[in-house]
Parts: structure tokens; sequence; C-alpha cells
């Protein structure tokens, strides 16, 4: 029995020693990865010896303390990767937060990785914020169609955060619509020599599409010729050649490229002064032959290649003397009203003397001819009436008026309803039936390019109400009446106990009163017709220019109902505009699209007179053709817009004038 019991004690010492043995391991062993300064890996340790024994508080401080190392060791590391990003993309300061947050779950009191987090969350914020800038910035970039300027914008978001939103659709939009525009931009740089720049276009075709048309070829050529030797060679053969502007644009070229190049800065200034002289002498000849515009370009170039000869007496009478002679051709041409060469030849005359006294309003007269010349007028007649309503014609013509007044562009003039009157009064013809060539060429003699004839054929608004009575039966009132069972209840029961008394029916029972309610519950609907036809007529050939018919309708309806509220009915008004209201409405939207219509027609006035130019240009009457491209010049002016119309009439005049 004694050996027994010791066998037992033994044994519990023994499961006692094994225990103590296994817990002291775990912790011995995140001591030494501790003492290895390998914090990390002794955290599991640590937390496997606390779960062993949960009250230790030797367990708790190792395990905190391995805790903060850890975090404070892995901050260190992702600090250290930070700092190595130069420019970081959304993915990467997200991947570096979610790091830090890790640290901060190892020690949530680190005021270190607090801050740090801050810092990347601030910087992930900023950089999502220029994401955002920078796409709708090329948005709009993409709707001007500035290609190459939405392209850098869609790939700098694409480096900051690759597929954001619609990027890639983006891109691949632009390097297929934009390849082709950019393409022609290098084209025209080469032309123009600026080699620079067209290689870098060049270079963004490629980048688009290495196979596009030839211009890894045209690449290879910019660059080739980006530098000075490529200017200096050019212009030593126009030098020879005797291509004087030509000489000096290469060599003032190659001088930006070697702007400490002396002898030719020297060479440059030498040329400019034999080239001023030359350009004298030719101004001179070419003044004395008449040709004008010529010669005007040749004082330029002296102004600008030898501007000391500004200050000679010699220069001085040539200038007065070209100056006259030019003032003395627009004249000419203002006696022929052809107000745009005449306006011509006076801004020359003016680019040479701008304070000449008699200029100024000559300049201005001319421009206020031309400016009244190319306001196309419109008039608009009462239209007739349909049986049922004699002012319906007057009633569209007036709305019409006062929507082209209010839409019109500045090149047209919309005649005034009392001052219409008081021309076809003058002419005693009526408001309506001006059909013939002849009388339509009378309206153009006084003023009025174009007139709008119409018809309203059906003008109406009908209101249909439909409605019914309806019954619903409500409760009135209540009434405490006899109750049966009480009474049978009570036979039974003479003399009822307090008890009994529980368990009794009620003495009395409620009686419901019904009574049946009528409502009135409908629909009403108004529909409004309104049916107009209308001509443009150019008075100049008394032919329609534009016909057309618009049919209208318009259906406004609601539903209605008395209220009822014992019965839980909500009323429910009828809520709709009168007849003449809907009507009205009708009447307006197809005015509207009248007037749209009307001046789609004059919407492109400078094109109009752009394409007569080059009518009478290719009959070769150059005269005329110089009157349409300033009316095109003029038209864009009025309407305050730029067009190509713009550059390329102001082309055809210079390429007609050059020679006179």
């Amino acid at each position: 029995m004694h050996r027994t019991h010791l066998r037992t004690f033994l044994l519990l010492i023994f499961l006692l020693l094994l225990a103590g043995c296994g817990t002291s391991e775990s912790f011995k062993m995140g001591q030494d990865l501790m003492g290895q300064n390998r914090p990390e890996e002794a955290v599991g340790y640590f937390e496997a010896a606390l779960k062993e024994s949960p009250g230790s508080a030797e367990y708790q401080a190792a395990l905190l303390q391995a805790r903060q190392r850890g975090a404070a060791s892995r901050l260190e590391r992702i600090r250290k990767a930070y700092g190595t990003l130069a420019e970081p993309d959304a993915m990467t300061l997200e991947r570096i937060l979610k790091d830090a947050d890790g640290a901060a779950v190892m020690d949530p009191s680190s005021r270190e990785i607090k801050a740090f987090q801050s810092a990347v969350k601030d910087r992930l914020e900023t950089l999502l914020a220029q994401v955002k800038s920078l796409y709708t910035q090329a948005d709009v970039d993409l709707q001007k169609e500035d290609w190459a300027a939405a392209r850098a914008k869609l790939l700098q978001i694409n480096r900051l955060f690759p597929n954001y939103e619609e990027t890639g659709a983006r891109l691949a939009r632009v390097n297929q619509e934009g390849v082709k525009q950019l393409y022609q931009q290098g084209v025209a740089l080469s032309r123009s020599e600026d080699w620079k720049m067209a290689a870098q276009a060049f270079k963004t075709v490629m980048e688009m599409n290495p196979k596009f048309l030839d211009a890894a070829s045209l690449y290879k050529t910019s660059v080739a010729n980006d530098n000075a030797d490529y200017f200096l060679a050019a212009g030593e053969k126009a030098e020879k050649s005797k291509s004087w502007d030509r000489a000096v644009f290469c060599y003032q070229r190659a001088l930006e490229y070697q702007p400490e190049n002396q002898d030719l800065a020297k060479k440059l200034e030498n040329l400019k002064v034999k080239v001023g002289q030359i350009f004298f002498d030719e101004a001179e000849k070419l003044a004395s032959h008449e040709k004008l515009w010529a010669a005007v370009g040749k004082i330029e170039s002296v102004k600008a290649y030898l501007p000391s000869m500004k200050d000679e007496q010699v220069f001085r009478d040539l200038v007065a003397r070209t100056t006259t002679r030019l003032i003395a051709r627009g004249d000419r041409y203002n006696d022929k009203e052809m107000w745009g060469n005449a306006l011509m030849w006076y801004q020359k005359a003016e680019s040479l003397s701008p304070n000449h006294p008699e200029l100024f309003q000559k300049v201005q007269d001319t421009r206020e001819r031309i400016g009244k010349r190319i306001r196309k007028s419109i008039a608009v007649f009462d239209f007739s009436s349909p049986s049922n309503d004699k002012d319906a014609g007057k009633m569209a013509a007036d709305k019409l008026v006062s929507y082209l007044y209010q839409k019109a562009s500045s090149d047209l003039r919309i005649i005034e309803r009392e001052n219409l009157q008081n021309i076809l009064r003058e002419m005693q013809l009526g408001q309506t039936g001006l059909v013939d060539v002849k009388s339509a060429q009378a309206i153009k003699m006084r003023g009025i390019d174009t007139f709008i004839m119409g018809n309203v054929l059906k003008v109406m608004a009908t209101k249909a109400d439909t409605s019914s009575n309806n019954q619903v039966k409500v409760l009135v009132d209540e009434e405490d009446i006899s109750n049966p069972e009480w009474q049978t209840w009570l036979l039974i029961h003479p003399r009822p106990s307090e008890e009994e008394l529980k368990t009794a029916p009620p003495k009395t029972t409620k009686k419901r009163n019904y009574q049946f309610v009528t409502y009135k519950q409908g629909s009403a609907k108004i529909v409004s017709l309104f049916d107009v036809s209308y001509k443009l007529v150019d008075t100049t050939t008394g032919e329609n220019i534009f016909t057309n018919t618009l049919e209208g309708r318009l259906i406004k309806e609601d539903k209605y109902q008395d209220g009822v509220p014992m019965a839980n009915i909500p009323q429910d008004p009828l809520q709709l505009p009168t007849e003449a209201e809907v009507l009205a409405e009708l009447t307006n939207m197809k005015i509207s699209e009248m007037g749209q219509s009307v001046l789609k027609h004059f919407q492109s006035l400078e094109v109009e007179y752009f394409n007569a130019g080059e009518q009478y240009r290719k009959r070769r009457k150059s005269d005329d053709a110089v009157e349409k491209y300033v009316d095109a010049l003029y038209d864009v002016k009025l309407k305050g817009i730029s067009t190509a119309v713009t550059q390329k009439a102001q082309e055809m005049i210079d390429s007609i004038l050059k020679e006179r």
C-alpha cells in the first residue's frame, strides 16, 4: 500500500516536471529568437507559451516586448522600401499601407506607425486626386481632338493608377483616331522645317502604331535634319541661287543651334544688309510698274532685314509714293462699289503708313459697307390662316420673328414687322401671295434677301371629359343595443353570483349603421393640333430655297376623383392646363422647329461666300472672287468664330493680288 502511494506521487512529480519543461521550451525558443534579433518570429513562441500558462506575467511582458520590437522592425523595412520609390503608383501605395496596417496590429500604441500610416494615406489621396483631375483634363482634350495632349495624360494616369476607369479604352481610341492627325502635324512641321517638333510628332505616331505609313522613315529624316549643319548647307545653297529669304531663314535657324558661333552671326548680319538693299531696289522697281502688292512685301522685308534704312529719306519717299498709289487703287474699286477689293488695298496702305490722315475713315467706311452687304436680311410675311382661327397666321409669323431675333447669328438681319409693313405699303403689295419672280425681285430692291411665307393648315384644341359616379359603403355611426345573449344567460342565471358574472356575456352590443356614399371619378384629355407649311424664297431669283410642312399634335390628360375620407378614398383633383395653354405650348414647339430649320440654311454663310469666290476664280473673274473671299472673312468676324475658311480665304486673296 505504501509503495502504491509512493509510485503515484512520483508519477505526479514527473508529469509536473514534463509540463514545466514544455512551457519553458516555447519560452526559451522565443528568448533565443529575440537574442538573434528576430522578434517577429519570437511572437509566435511567446503566444504559445502564454496559451499554456495564461496567467504568467513574465510571458505577457515578453510577448509585448516581442510585438513592439517586431512592429518597429517591420516599420523600418516598410520605410526603407517606401523611401526607394520616387513616384509610386496607387497599387504600390495601397500595398505599403496594408503592410503598415499589419505593423499597427502588432503594436497599436506606436505613434511612429500611426504617423507613417497617415503620411502614406495623405500621399495616396493626393495621387488619387491627381488621377481624377488628369482624367477630366484628358476628357476635355478628347473632345477638342487634341490627341497628343490626351495621350500624354492617359499614359500618366496608367502609370499612376493602372486600368483606372476607362483609361484603356480611351487610349485605344486615341491611338486609333489620333495617329492620323499627329502624322499630318508631323508632315506640316517637316514642311516648315521644324525638325525637332516633327521628330516628336513622328515618334508619338510610332508609339501609337509602329507601322503607320512612312512615319519611321520620316522620323529618321527629322532626327537627321535636326542640327545646324543641315541649315548651314541649305543656307549656302539658297544664297548661291539668290533665294535671299530662304538663305536668311536657314542661317537664322542654324544660329539657333549654335548661338555662340560669332562667324555665323556676322555672316547673317552682312547677308541681311545685302538683302535689304537688294529688296529696296526691287521694291522701287515693282512700285514703278504698279506691282503694288509685291512692292509692299519687299518693303516689309527691307524693314525686317535693314531696320536702319527706315530713317533714310529715300526709303520714306518710296513708302509715301507706294501708299499714295495703294490708296488710289482702293479708291477706284470703291467707286465701283467693290468694297472687298477696296478694303484689301486700303489695308495694305495702312500697313505701310498707319498714321495716314485719310486711311482710317476710308477703312472704317469700307468695313461698314461690307458688314451691311454680308448680313443676310430675312423678312417673315403673315401666314395664311385656317377658317376656324383668322388670327393664327399672324400669330405664327410674329412668334417666328421673335424666335429668329433671339437665335439668329450676327450675320443675319431679321426685318422688323413694322418696317416690313411700311415696305409693302409703299410697294402696294399685300402680306401674302408674293410668289412671282417680279414681285420677289422688287422686294430685293428694298434690302430683303430672303422672305418666308407659309400657311397655318390646322390649329385647334379640344377637351374631352369622361366621368362616372361610384358608390362606396361607409360606416356612419355605432349605437349600443341590448345583447340577446345576455338576456338568454340571465334566464339561466336569474340570481348570478360575482363569480358567474365574470363569465357572463356583455349586457349590450354595438350596432353599426352603414350608408352608401356617391362620389365622382373621371379623366379629362386635351388634344391640340397645329400643322403649318412654309417656304423660303430667294428674292434674287424668286425661287424657293426650301419648303417644308410640320405636323404637330400634343395631348395632355389627367385623372381625378372626389375624396371620401370616411372610406379612406383620397381626393385627387384634376390638374390640367387650359386648351389655350396646351395649344400655345404646341405652337411654340413647332415654331421653334420651324425657326431651327430656317436658320440651318444660313449657319455656314462663310462657306457659301468662299465657294462663290472659288467659282469666280475658276472663271478667272479675279475681282469678283476677291469680293467673295473678303465676304467669307468678314462673315467669320461678325460671328466671332474661327474656322478653316479664314486662313484659306486669306491665302486665296494673297495668291490673286500678289501679282498686282
